[in-house]
This record gives structure tokens, C-alpha cells and sequence, in this order.
């Protein structure tokens, strides 16, 4: 479902890389960093059973004396004894950890909202009366964006959303067969098959009546619709009726996407921009168009008296005179339009490396939150970094067990960073390196063997098999492959820069050469007598020019016909106020969106990421659905892969 205007074709990837972060402010003065994570356990119908908010503040120099600000209730420190202060929204924090987790509940309203229903053969019904039942299930998921606002446009007030990103997806079991999901797309698995799809809720209605209908006709924007849906559906024939698994995923940053062809509201933006440009442009290739059509008229004219000698040999050189006087003045034109291409190379080769140190820094800021790197990378040394992480020394060893605690941690609070050697002895020993299995092992020993375990693991030999365990886990971890991956993605990025690099300097050349050609067009049109003192040279040639002139008018009246005229034409049905309107509604909610940086709450001036994961409640049935889509999922398309990291977060 690739899509062109760099609209949609990336966007779900969004809802799992925005937990980025950058300096924040600190009651000391230092910076600190903060990421949300909001889980969300839906009932059937798609309304709230209750909402989980998952904090993580990082500070390089500790987070002593450090001021946070939250709405959360029931707040509970997750991963060590760090202790805080609560005065109402207000939490002081006093460690010298780096890091801190901290959990909370609330039941403020979501950004997005979801009614699911459900109908057997056309009937409406609940789910619960449907489980166990055969016969053609329609879902439909209604999603609302609670995120809005108003913005004055040409004098009206009109409503505005936060363009939250949201990711939707459908899980059946193997009770399901001939799955259908208009505007998403389908994955099967052995057992369980996933319907996925990419909405902007709300966007739909807000830029309704906005857009020209040249660019609502266009085939590009007709398939970008896919994305503009408030409500998805997914239709199957169901056999004896098992609840399938619904999941949603939302966020609002566009930073860290490793795909082409991205959504990005600053596109139209750019469109609407251009489009006053390009008209000025087209008014000055009509002008020059018509010059360069009189120019060759008149030379035709004169090759045609060449031909006829004489006297009319010397009015023929006057009208090449006249014609070359003409050629001046179109050389002029171009070299106007390549100085104002020259003009705007400086720009062009800021914006391109502003969105390469975007990168940069979006990767830096991923590489530290997990305690891989200290210092930011450069452009300079990000290979020497990438390559020093991936040998696994003890920085990144001590990284990737954190990574397991918190990730094990998610799935049973009841989990201690103590119990990971057991783990990783256990895998090392009795799983064959199976991590999750091993950690199922520990739940069914005898507590007197988990005794006898912990004594052995204060043994030299027990202490190596651990490490060697906890190096293949970081080994074959999705992270490791992913801080691969983001080399040959920056080196990718460095080249994109260079290319445009390449580009300006390129239409710099042309625009020297173009001068170059009007400086001597102008000594063409002084040279014209010396021209007519040769006249009689020139006879012998005379028939060959007056064929080529003809082919050249011929040519022209093809090119003005066929190219010019149509293309100028396209822009007549272009509203300026409608373009305004557009792009001050845009404006807005890219605003908005960049606005948009916690849920839970965060003090002035820190930095902050939010992202939102919503799921119904699971049975066992959709919990192996959930499995199955996991395990099976590895390869396919874009949606495919990314569905597979939604599923991840919901491991339990």
C-alpha cells in the first residue's frame, strides 16, 4: 500500500518509535528526560476497563532533587528503592540513579477513542452471545479523536484535530476463514490470521472542502484515502466463534522511521507553498514561450527570403537581426529562472542536513535511553560507536540485562532483577538457551531445587554460563540487530546528503553557463551587420535553412501545443483563498501535534514522549492468537513486520 505525496506508506511505524526524548528541566537545574507509555485494557464494545501509565525518567548525572509533575493516582516505584516527595501533581525525587520507573493509574478521557460492535448475518449482537456461534462476523471499530480545538479561517471558526497517528489490528483464530479488511491489509498465519490498518482520525472531516479539486482528483491522493478512514471493518465466516483479539496503537511523532515515503503534514504544506511560486513561473514560460514562438516565425520568414536571393537576401539578414535580438531576450528568462533556483540551493542543502542531524539525533537519543552509548554520536565517529556497541562489551551487556528486567518486568511485576541469573542459568542448563521457557521452568520448581540454585549460582562455573548465557540473549536480541540496521541506515542518509549537495552545485553550474550564453547572445545580436556583409556566403546554405527553420516552427507550435499549454492550464482551477485556508488549518495541527508531548503530565521545559497501546481483554483463546501471529510473522510486508512489534508489547 505504498503511497506517493510522502503521506502514509510509513506512518504506523510512528506509534512504535515515539518514545524518543530530549533535555528537560530539573528543579537543580539539570536536565532530565521523560517517556509515557499509556496502556489501555478495552472490554468487547471497545470501552475503557482501565488505563495504566508507565513513566521512565533518565539523567545521566542522577535524578537528585529532581522535580516531576504528574496527575497519576496510586503511583508505585517499579524498579528500585528510589524514594519521592508528593505534594498534589508535584513529585520530588531524591536518588542518584540514572533511571527511575514509576507506574500510575488514571481514568482521564484517551486521546482516541474506540466503540467496537459486532453483527452475526446482519445482527447486531454482543460478543458474549456470539462466542461458540458459526456463521459471517462483520467487526466494526469506530474510532474518535478527542483531541480537538478550533482555528479562525477566512473568518469562520472551523474545528482542528491533533493528527494522532493510530495503528489498528484484528486477530482471529483459526475459527476464521475468508477474512476481508477494506483500506488495511491481511496476514495469515498457521493458526490465526491479522487484519491491520493506518487511520489519522478525525483529519478526514477537518480538512474537508479544504483541498483543490486538482489534488482531490489526482490518482495519488484517491489511494492516500485508505488512511482517511474514522471507522475500519473487518468481515470473516466464523466457525464456532472464538473472541478475537483487538489492539490499537497511537503517537504523534514522525522522527524515527527507517521507511520511505512517509507521512508528513509539512508535504502539503510545501505544496500549498509552491503553488503561488509556480504559478509566477508558468506566467513567465508563457512569456517566454510566446518570444521564442515570434522569434521562430520570423526567422522562417527570413530563411524564405534567403532563399529567393538578392535584394530579399538583405532583408532576410535584417530579420535575422530582429530574430537574434528576440534570442537575447529569452535567454534572459532562463537565466532569471536558474538564478532563482540558484537562490534557493542554500536552503535545500540546510533542509536536507537538518533532516539527516534529525536522524542523528533521534538515534542518539534511542542509543542512550537504553544505556548503549554516554555521548552522542557524530557524523564523524557514528560507525567506530555502532561498531564498539555490537562487539557486546560490558556496557552493552549491562544495557541488554536491563532491557530483560524491564521487559520481563512489564509482562509479571512480581519480577526481581535477582531472579535473572536463575533465568539465565536455567537456559543455559535445562532450555536450551530459551529464555521464556526457562522463566516458565522457574514458576513450577520446587522453591527447595530454586534454593539449591541460587547456592550453586556463587560458583565460578555457575557465573560463567550465566555470562555466556546473557551475551548469546543480547547476541541474537532484536536490539543488536536493529543498532546493525541503524549503521547502514545512517550511512544511507549521509549519501541522500551528499547527492542534494551534488545537485546544487550542479544548477550553480548551470546558472554560470547561462550567463555565460546571454553574454554572448548579446554580442550575436551586435554582430548582426558583419552577418549581412557575408550574405552572399551564405546562399549556398540557404536551401538547408529554410528546411530546418520550417522543422524548428513546426517543432515549437508541437512543444507549446502539447506541453506548455496543458501544463499551464492545469493550475487554472487553483482557489488562492482555498489554498490559504489549507494551509492555515495544516499549520494548526502541525502545531498541535508538535504540542501534543505527555498525557500524564510533565513539568515546564522538560522533554517528553508519549505513546498510546490499547487491547481488549484477553482470553486464552486470542492469547494463543496473539502467540501464533508472533512466532509466525517474521517476514512479509511493511505492515506485516510492524504489526508483529504491536504484538510484541503485549506479551504477557
Amino acid at each position: 500500500m505504498k503511497k506517493s505525496l510522502r503521506f502514509v506508506s510509513a506512518a504506523l511505524a510512528l506509534t512504535l518509535a515515539a518514545g524518543m526524548t530530549m533535555p528537560a528541566f530539573a528543579a537543580t537545574k539539570a536536565s532530565f528526560e521523560k517517556s509515557e507509555t499509556v496502556y489501555t485494557v478495552m472490554n468487547a464494545d471497545g470501552s475503557v476497563k482501565s488505563t495504566t501509565v508507565s513513566e521512565h525518567l533518565y539523567n545521566s548525572n542522577g535524578l537528585s532533587n529532581v522535580t516531576d509533575k504528574s496527575t497519576l493516582t496510586n503511583i508505585q516505584n517499579t524498579e528500585s528503592d528510589a524514594t519521592f516527595t508528593q505534594d498534589g501533581e508535584k513529585l520530588v525525587w531524591n536518588t542518584d540513579d540514572t533511571d527511575v520507573y514509576y507506574k500510575g493509574e488514571t481514568t482521564r478521557q484517551l486521546p482516541i477513542s474506540a466503540k467496537v460492535t459486532y453483527k452475526m448475518d446482519g445482527v447486531e449482537t454482543p460478543l458474549e452471545d456470539l462466542i461458540g456461534k458459526s456463521g459471517h462476523l462483520t467487526v466494526t471499530i469506530d474510532l474518535t479523536n478527542n483531541e480537538t480545538g478550533t482555528v479562525e479561517v477566512n473568518g469562520q471558526n472551523r474545528t482542528v484535530v491533533t493528527p494522532l497517528i493510530t495503528a489498528v489490528g484484528v486477530i482471529f483464530g483459526e475459527d476464521a476463514t475468508n477474512v476481508n479488511a477494506e483500506h488495511g491489509v491481511l496476514e495469515s498465519a498457521a493458526k490465526s490470521s491479522v487484519a491491520a490498518f493506518v487511520t489519522l482520525p478525525g483529519v478526514k472531516d477537518t480538512l474537508d472542502g479544504l483541498l483543490p479539486s486538482s489534488i482531490e482528483d489526482a490518482k495519488e491522493f484517491k489511494e492516500m484515502k485508505d488512511y482517511l478512514q474514522d471507522s475500519v471493518t473487518v468481515e470473516a465466516d466464523v466457525t464456532e466463534l472464538t473472541a478475537p483479539q483487538i489492539m490499537l496503537a497511537c503517537a504523534t511523532s514522525a522522527d524515527v522511521l527507517g521507511q520511505d515515503n512517509v507521512f508528513d503534514l509539512s508535504s502539503i504544506n510545501g505544496l500549498t507553498d509552491n503553488i503561488n511560486e509556480l504559478n509566477d513561473a508558468m506566467t513567465q514560460l508563457n512569456d517566454a514561450m510566446s518570444q521564442l514562438m515570434d522569434g521562430a516565425s520570423q526567422l522562417v520568414d527570413g530563411a524564405s527570403q534567403l532563399a529567393s536571393g538578392g535584394l530579399a537576401l538583405l532583408d532576410g539578414a535584417s530579420q535575422l537581426k530582429t530574430g537574434a535580438t528576440a534570442l537575447d531576450s529569452g535567454l534572459g528568462q532562463l537565466t532569471d529562472g536558474l538564478d532563482t533556483l540558484t537562490s534557493n540551493n542554500s536552503a535545500l542543502n540546510a533542509g536536507a542536513q537538518q533532516v539527516a542531524d534529525g536522524v542523528l539525533a533521534s538515534a542518539n537519543s534511542t542509543l542512550m535511553e537504553g544505556g548503549l552509548i554516554d555521548q552522542p554520536m557524530t557524523w564523524d565517529n557514528y560507525a567506530s560507536v555502532i561498531d564498539e556497541i555490537l562487539t557486546l562489551n560490558d556496557k552493552t551487556l549491562a544495557a541488554g540485562r536491563k532491557k530483560m528486567v524491564r521487559t520481563i518486568w512489564e509482562q509479571e511485576p512480581s519480577f526481581k532483577e535477582s531472579q535473572l541469573d536463575i533465568a539465565l542459568y536455567l537456559a543455559a542448563t535445562k532450555t536450551n538457551d530459551d529464555l521464556e521457557a526457562a522463566l516458565k521452568l522457574m514458576q513450577n520448581l520446587d522453591p527447595s531445587f530454586l534454593t539449591g540454585i541460587v547456592n550453586k549460582l556463587t560458583d565460578a562455573d555457575a557465573a560463567q554460563k550465566i555470562h555466556d548465557e546473557l551475551y548469546l540473549q543480547v547476541k541474537n536480541s532484536e536490539d543488536m540487530a536493529s543498532v546493525a540496521a541503524l549503521k547502514t541506515s545512517l550511512s544511507q542518509i549521509q549519501y541522500f546528503v551528499s547527492s542534494v549537495n551534488q545537485y546544487t552545485n550542479g544548477v550553480a553550474t548551470a546558472a554560470d553557463g547561462a550567463h555565460s550564453a546571454k553574454d554572448g547572445s548579446a554580442q550575436l545580436a551586435a554582430g548582426t551587420k558583419s552577418l549581412y556583409d557575408g550574405v552572399n556566403t551564405l546562399n549556398n546554405g540557404v536551401g538547408q535553412l529554410s528546411d530546418g527553420t520550417v522543422q524548428l516552427n513546426d517543432g515549437l507550435n508541437q512543444f507549446n501545443e502539447e506541453g506548455i499549454s496543458k501544463l499551464t492550464g492545469s493550475l487554472d482551477s487553483l482557489d488562492t483563498d482555498q489554498i490559504h485556508a489549507l494551509k492555515t488549518v495544516l499549520d494548526e495541527m502541525s502545531s498541535r501535534l508538535e504540542d501534543y508531548t505527555s498525557f500524564a503530565g510533565t513539568p515546564e521545559g522538560a522533554s517528553s514522549s508519549v505513546k498510546f497501546i490499547y487491547k481488549t481483554g484477553e482470553t486464552v483463546a486470542s492469547a494463543e492468537n496473539t502467540a501464533e501471529t508472533e512466532t509466525t510473522v517474521e517476514e512479509g510486508n511493511f505492515f506485516t513486520r510492524l504489526w508483529q512489534r504491536i504484538v510484541n508489547l503485549f506479551k504477557f
